[in-house]
């Protein structure tokens, strides 16, 4: 991490997330559920910083894939989204990223205790 980086995050003392956003997030794993495609969710969080406070205000997801192609469409996507909520006002910076890995009969508590 750079010196301005560990700077920024020693300035942070609260994060906040609005239900909107974990609404977001729990509708997507439900779909991803209910595909059966693959266990892991993931997207972006954005939102911004208010002095002391990371206020997390919006999410979309992402697709899932470790091809070259699909990252490519996601950084396309990525881009689109930004641009399009930045002109109806909506807090556009990137703030995070989500990475969920759904509990399946192959994801156990096994899995999680070896990695």
């Amino acid at each position: 991490m750079t010196s301005s980086g560990s700077q920024l995050m020693s300035t942070i003392s609260c994060v906040e997330l609005t239900s909107q956003v974990i609404m977001k997030i729990t509708r997507h794993c439900q779909d991803e559920l209910e595909k059966q495609l693959d266990p892991h969710v993931s997207g972006v969080l954005l939102g911004l910083i208010n002095k002391q406070v990371l206020e997390i205000t919006h999410c979309f997801p992402l697709m899932n894939s470790d091809t070259e192609e699909g990252m490519e469409i996601n950084r396309e996507y990525m881009l689109e989204m930004e641009r399009s909520l930045r002109q109806v006002n909506i807090d556009y910076q990137q703030v995070g990223s989500i990475r969920v890995l759904i509990l399946t009969p192959t994801v156990t508590e096994t899995f999680w205790i070896t990695l």
